[in-house]
Parts: structure tokens; sequence; C-alpha cells
């Protein structure tokens, strides 16, 4: 079962105004942050608009995490810092996601959360690891990140529109978990601030 949620603050395990202090570099941040991101610099010069080379690295990761961490719980996905429509058009992009939104009567211009369980995560993975940069359909513009989080451990997926994926914890033992995972050894993993 996947739901929709409008408000987003009351049903994310952290405070969503510190995390956003965290991301734009606040020193004072109260809450510490564990944050890294996998890359691979190749990536980001690729010409390819179908994501293959893409999706083929980074789909695998998304799941990996995912499944590591799971615990039968749900999971969050949210736009990063601001919450905006879904679908800023349409397009014939994310078929498999705006089918979702058809089948529950939810508009395009929906703004909030979407809550799935980790099989409905995975199975939309590939459509979620590709959002940020293909929602408009235009190569030259990114629309919005996606933060994974789930629903009782501090931890988030970032999956930017730069063609990488971050993970971010305020548990240091569940961030060096995924961090030093053998299957992000074909990553290069830059952590967030020398953590």
């Amino acid at each position: 079962m996947i739901e929709f949620k409008r408000n987003i603050e009351e049903i994310l395990p952290y405070d969503r105004e510190k995390y956003i202090e965290y991301l734009a570099d606040d020193a004072d941040s109260p809450v510490k942050w564990y944050g890294a991101s996998f890359q691979v610099p190749e990536i980001a010069d690729l010409k390819d608009p179908s994501f293959q080379k893409y999706l083929e690295l980074y789909e695998p990761l998304f799941k990996n995490i995912i499944l590591n961490v799971d615990n039968g719980l749900s999971w969050i996905v949210n736009h990063d810092d601001k919450d905006l429509p879904w679908f800023p058009n349409e397009n014939d992009t994310l078929p498999h996601l705006r089918a979702l939104f058809k089948q529950n009567n939810v508009l395009n211009a929906f703004k909030g959360a979407l809550i799935f369980s980790t099989g409905d995560l995975v199975n939309y993975s590939e459509e979620l690891v590709s959002y940020p940069f293909i929602v408009t359909g235009k190569k030259s513009f990114l629309y919005k990140n996606l933060d994974i989080s789930h629903s009782e451990l501090p931890i988030i997926l970032k999956i930017s529109g730069h063609l990488n994926i971050d993970f971010l914890s305020t548990d240091q033992l569940i961030f060096r978990k995924i961090v030093f995972a053998s299957f992000t050894n074909s990553f290069v993993v830059k952590e967030y601030r020398g953590n």
C-alpha cells in the first residue's frame, strides 16, 4: 500500500528545519549529521538520455542501501528542502510513477510525501533514482532532489539531479556500515565536511 501525505514534517523521523540548516553548512546546527556522496566521475559527463549507465550503477546501490537498513517499516519519499508539485508537466516521463498518481486519483500538482513499503520502494527504484533529472523531460534542467527517509531510523538517501546518490544519518554506526559496505566499492565516496 502506497500512501500520499501532505504534512511531511509530522511524519519525518528528524527535524527537517535542522536538517536543512545542516545542508546549508550551518556550523551552529545542534544536530550532528554524517553524510557521504557516492559518485562515479564519468557519469556526470554522460550524454545518454536513457541514463542506462547511471541506472546500471546507481539503482543497485539504492536497493542495497534500502535492504541493508530495512527493518520492515515504511519509507518516506519527498522533495528535499521544499515541497514542489510532483509532476510540473504532462510529459510522458516516469510512466509508472505517473500511473501510481492516476490510479490513486492524485493530481500531478500534489505537494507532499509518498509513503512506501520496502517492497514498493524497491519496485519503483528505477524511476525514483531517475526522478530529479528526467521528470521534466529536459536534459539541461534539474527539477528537485528527492529525499528517501526511513520512517523510524535517522537516515536519508538523497537522489541528486547531479547524477549521484548521497547517504546521510545522525547515527554514526549506520553511516559507517553503509559507507564501508562491499557494494559501495565501485564508487568514489566523498564524505561531507570531513566526517
